[in-house]
């Protein structure tokens, strides 16, 4: 039964996705905020690496009459909207032969996806990039939620129970939880970013099989 297979978990950016549309998506909402606003200004922040700084004082700003928790669930939402149109103009964020590589895995395990896109976001990515089907498992951020990793990992858990390993991004709360918890974990370091200390690392697919392979 596929309930008794044992659970690779997984992120999507950095691994099935390149970073890109993440990693761009925020120019996308700056600027729409920029226009929305008729405030050029905005756009200073867009390639500082503390512009989530900005975010809570650009939605006081667009949406005043919406309380905080309305706030976080709109910045979300406008988001992942960048992060969807980023990944349909730009199909080569797929990383192909990593997905068909984790295909081919999924008669001996079950592949789970824990991400902080929301539910309906990560659905719309999904579609975008054509992965629907290749989750047999997801667990997302609840609309309300800021973007907290652990909190999603700790629902996960008590869904599911651990997974044989998690395959992560360049997040490093991602594998401090891991090794708080006594998760195996490998950072899929498909992009040559800087390495993550005492995290085993995999750079290109063949590195990928082979630490897989020792599970």
């Amino acid at each position: 039964m596929i309930k008794d297979k044992p659970i690779i978990a997984t992120t999507l950016s950095g691994l099935f996705l390149k970073h890109e549309p993440w990693n761009k998506a925020h120019i996308l909402w700056l600027e729409r905020a920029a226009e929305k606003l008729k405030d050029p200004s905005i756009m200073n922040w867009a390639n500082r690496p503390d512009y989530f700084n900005c975010v809570d004082g650009i939605m006081r700003r667009l949406y005043p009459s919406l309380d905080e928790r309305e706030r976080v669930i709109k910045a979300r939402e406008m988001f992942f909207e960048s992060v969807c149109e980023y990944a349909k103009k730009n199909p080569k964020v797929r990383n192909e032969p990593i997905i068909k590589y984790f295909n081919s895995l999924k008669e001996r395990y079950r592949l789970a996806l824990i991400t902080t896109n929301i539910q309906s976001a990560l659905e719309r990515i999904l579609a975008v990039a054509n992965l629907k089907d290749l989750f047999d498992i997801t667990e997302t951020s609840l609309p309300e939620e800021k973007d907290d990793k652990r909190v999603v990992f700790d629902r996960f858990i008590k869904k599911y129970g651990k997974p044989l390993v998690y395959i992560g991004g360049s997040r490093k709360d991602s594998f401090d939880y891991c090794k708080e918890n006594n998760i195996p974990s490998l950072f899929a370091n498909l992009e040559h970013e800087q390495e993550i200390p005492e995290v085993q690392s995999a750079h290109n697919l063949k590195e990928l099989k082979e630490r897989l392979s020792n599970l």
